[in-house]
């Protein structure tokens, strides 16, 4: 923070104190050369300004961030012992297709609970993709390490993703490879599987009946193939029978199927998995990273001039299970609006429709931006007046955007297009923080929109109260504590 220090203590900190030029030592219990040593910091303005960028020059130096990574670099040079399971010895193989450096919603979620699980002490390998989701022309070393994490990338086949056949095709090399990783991997204790690349639970299934006993673990993010089958991606004939069939069967044979609200809790019940085997822990954000910024110190309101606008954000995904329709729809509603724009942060498979129904009807209130670095998270959530969050009515209980706790990290409200069943509308009825509207209401949606627009204090207020929300259920180490007791439990 740059603030000189007063030291009357003594130890290596009086040293670091007076080393480094940051302040003034005086001896303990001496309250007369305290008072002195206060009247020459407020007499000798030029000498406190020279302390204070002592202390903004040091500071670097004993961040504690920076101390932990270089903790953690020295750590990974040493070998950790893997012949035992105690409780810092678990020794933990993840997989899911994409992993840090890429910005993908998995990606991210997964680097940070690999991350916090090897700080804690364990040996945690993930098997990944050799390409970001984003730019597959770049390729990723083969063997890496990130913050303590082991990383073994494979090689996959990249077809074309926007015809059924090319992402089936992607899906399926990418688990080959995948599968010969696992395989070969030495010495785990569990391996746990996301649901990208979809059916890695069966991919978990074969490693588990090659290397027994070997414990595993599916972390659901969607469900499988009921979203591909509800978004008319794949017929509801032989196949998707079949598909279903088997990722029942898979997911029968997980030591533990982690779900991501209660909504999917409550589908694979239904479906005939038992409740026993399910445990719901909800994504996440990291509270520490993203905090609510005031418009006049936020860069990215002035690096798209949005001081005098009231902005209106979509950021994240514009996927196969997010409901566009009405967004579009709201759009048109909302144009007697002087001051709102629209900013549309994300990829996806309906951003190109949305770009062009701007340019075609040539509005000038949209503003549509590509993913964001994780860097300047922080200041684009709370560019947002308002967030938009969508989900179509048919995928309750198959997907929940994982978006809503950044929005409520950064402390801004949300309008949630989306079934009322869904976990995201639960969320909101249980915080106060934002407003739920059914798909195919452009009507209701605007009129939530005007009532921010119109009440700056209204969003205000449903923004302090999704902050106060996320504090209490919604943090990063609150959600990887939970992972921590799942694996304890699944690997004794």
């Amino acid at each position: 923070m740059g603030i000189p220090v007063l030291h009357g203590v003594a130890g290596e900190s009086a040293e670091i104190v007076e080393s480094e030029g940051v302040g003034m030592v005086f001896e303990p219990e001496n309250a007369l050369q305290l008072c002195e040593g206060l009247r020459a910091m407020h007499g000798a303005r030029a000498s406190y300004d020279e302390m204070r960028a002592h202390c903004l020059k040091a500071a670097p130096k004993y961040n504690r961030t920076e101390l932990a990574r270089q903790m953690l670099s020295v750590l990974s040079e040493v070998s950790i012992p893997t012949s035992s399971t105690s409780r810092h010895g678990m020794r933990l193989l993840f997989i899911n297709r994409y992993f840090y450096p890429d910005i993908s919603a998995t990606s991210q979620l997964l680097t940070e609970l690999a991350e916090d699980l090897a700080a804690q002490g364990d040996r945690v390998t993930v098997i990944t993709g050799n390409t970001p989701y984003f730019g597959e022309e770049e390729r990723f070393p083969a063997h890496g390490m990130h913050n303590g994490v082991h990383i073994e990338r494979v090689g996959f086949g990249h077809f074309d993703r926007s015809h059924t056949f090319g992402r089936l095709a992607d899906y399926l090399s990418f688990s080959i490879s995948a599968l010969w990783a696992a395989v070969r991997a030495k010495d785990q204790d569990c391996l746990v599987v996301l649901s990208d690349p979809p059916l890695l639970s069966l991919l978990a299934a074969a490693v588990q009946f090659i290397k027994k006993p070997l414990k595993t673990i599916c972390w659901l993010q969607d469900v499988f193939p009921d979203i591909a089958i509800r978004a008319g991606m794949l017929r509801e004939g032989p196949v998707g029978w079949f598909l279903n069939r088997v990722a029942r069967w898979s997911l029968d044979r997980m030591s533990q199927v982690i779900v991501i609200g209660r909504c999917m809790e409550d589908h694979l019940y239904r479906s005939g998995i038992s409740r026993n085997r399910i445990v719901v822990i909800p994504n996440w954000a990291d509270g520490s990273q993203i905090k609510s910024i005031g418009r006049i110190d936020n860069e990215f309101i002035k690096a798209q001039g949005l001081e005098d606008r009231f902005v209106v954000m979509y950021s994240g995904n514009f996927g196969i299970a997010h409901e566009m329709e009405t967004i579009l729809s709201l759009l048109y509603e909302t144009l007697d609006l002087p001051r709102l724009v629209f900013c549309f942060i994300g990829e996806g498979a309906h951003k190109q429709r949305l770009v062009e129904v701007a340019r075609h009807e040539r509005w000038e209130h949209i503003r549509v931006l590509p993913y964001q670095p994780k860097q300047t998270l922080q200041q684009s959530l709370s560019a947002g007046d308002v967030h938009l969050v969508s989900l179509r009515a048919n995928m309750a209980g198959l997907s929940v955007p994982s978006k809503i706790y950044g929005i409520m990290a950064a402390g801004r409200p949300m309008i949630f297009i989306g079934p009322e069943e869904s976990e995201v509308a639960a969320l909101i009825r249980e915080s106060q923080c934002g407003f739920v509207v059914r798909p195919g209401d452009p009507q209701a949606a605007a009129d939530a929109v005007r009532a921010c627009y119109r009440d700056r204090n209204l969003c205000e207020q449903k923004g302090l109260a999704a902050r106060t929300y996320f504090d209490r259920y919604g943090d990063r180490p609150r959600a990887t504590a939970q992972f921590l007791q799942v694996l304890q439990k699944v690997a004794a």
